[in-house]
């Protein structure tokens, strides 16, 4: 099937799983009122451990989604991922097994795959014996299980990726879902992306890299700032629904947004910190706004990275100056977002990873609905 004409992509429906909220309204009502997701982690003792703080779901009941035998097949990660793709249909009022299954995608991004699940099994292993490893470690562990499980939990039969690209995975996922569906090879796709991290051995490595806070300060996460000393890690799911336009227009589906264009570039720095050169980042954002025919001025907020690695942080400074010039100061949002990012460490205080662009666009798509309403 081939389309002379490219085709609009909506966002249609949200979930999400976080630190700081399960579900995309108590995560919202958090994030809204500065409540943040940082605490001592609970599911395992941090004793010796560098890190002993980051964003632990404690509230997500994994039975509230699935049974427990799936639940014991699966890992954490794709606890997370059944959770928030059954909001994210819901929000949407989709119901999947009315669709052309052909016509159906899900793209979800990960990064760190089922550690916890794969390193009980070696434990099982190598302290019980071979009966005691369970046959699942061959699927469970990897990236790709998360599409998968959801594939045969709605029956999807399209196009289908899991793309695996550190903290940009779940961005990836969104745009590799807008190409997707602009271009025809899907009217709906299950975007997004996940992550299942707080394990002691990621912690101890993620302590070793350079990039994340250590300690037991909950507030460590300080970006733009002189005292920045990196991220702190969180776990959860951000998933959105996103279709084409006029398939979200027939059925009557509410729009939280259009997807207009997307950028992508690498800055080849290699195994070391962010560069402060943000010549990369600013050629991304030049990217979007010009395959979405956006000027500066077009532009009405700006979601942050703000990693709090001084390198990082430079160069994104650089990158939107070089990019907005002198519009910088007049973006009311980009201003607001600022000011909160340096003075607030619950505006973006956990990263999960691959789940993390997700999680924002969440965040951005709720900020921005009391404004904006999408009716052509």
């Amino acid at each position: 099937m081939t389309y002379k004409k490219q085709r609009r992509v909506v966002i249609t429906g949200l979930g999400v799983v976080a630190a700081n909220g399960t579900g995309k309204e108590a995560f919202w009502h958090a994030t809204s009122k500065g409540v943040s997701g940082i605490k001592p982690v609970q599911r395992f003792s941090t004793a010796g451990l560098p890190i002993v703080v980051a964003g632990e779901a404690t509230d997500f009941v994994v039975e509230d989604f699935i049974d427990r035998k799936l639940a014991k097949r699966t890992d954490r990660m794709t606890h997370f991922v059944f959770a928030a793709v059954q909001e994210a249909l819901q929000d949407a009022g989709i119901e999947l097994a009315e669709e052309n299954p052909h016509r159906v995608g899900a793209v979800i991004a990960n990064t760190v795959g089922g550690v916890e699940y794969v390193l009980e099994q070696i434990e099982a292993l190598y302290v019980r014996g071979p009966r005691y490893m369970s046959a699942y470690t061959a699927i469970a562990w990897l990236q790709v299980a998360n599409v998968g499980q959801i594939s045969l939990r709605y029956g999807i039969q399209g196009y289908c990726k899991t793309p695996v690209n550190d903290t940009v995975g779940g961005l990836d996922a969104l745009g590799i879902a807008y190409g997707a569906i602009k271009h025809g090879a899907a009217d709906i796709i299950i975007a997004g992306g996940c992550e299942a991290l707080l394990h002691p051995c990621v912690l101890l490595v993620m302590a070793h890299s350079g990039q994340c806070a250590t300690g037991d300060d909950p507030k460590a996460y300080r970006p733009f700032d002189r005292r920045a000393a990196g991220l702190l890690l969180a776990e959860g799911a951000g998933m959105c629904i996103v279709e084409e336009y006029e398939h979200a227009r027939r059925r009557g589906a509410h729009i939280y947004g259009e997807i207009v264009g997307y950028g992508q570039t690498n800055d080849a720095h290699g195994l070391l910190k962010p560069s402060a050169n943000g010549a990369q980042y600013a050629r991304a954002i030049r990217l979007a706004m010009l395959e979405g025919v956006l000027s500066p001025q077009d532009i009405g907020y700006f979601s942050l990275d703000g990693r709090a690695i001084a390198t990082s942080d430079e160069g994104e400074v650089a990158a939107l100056r070089a990019v907005f010039d002198s519009e910088f100061a007049a973006l009311p949002q980009l201003a607001y977002c600022w000011r909160r990012a340096r003075g607030c460490a619950s505006w973006r205080s956990m990263n999960t990873r691959a789940g993390e662009g997700r999680t924002s666009m969440v965040k951005s798509l709720a900020m921005v609905r009391p404004m904006t309403r999408m009716d052509s």
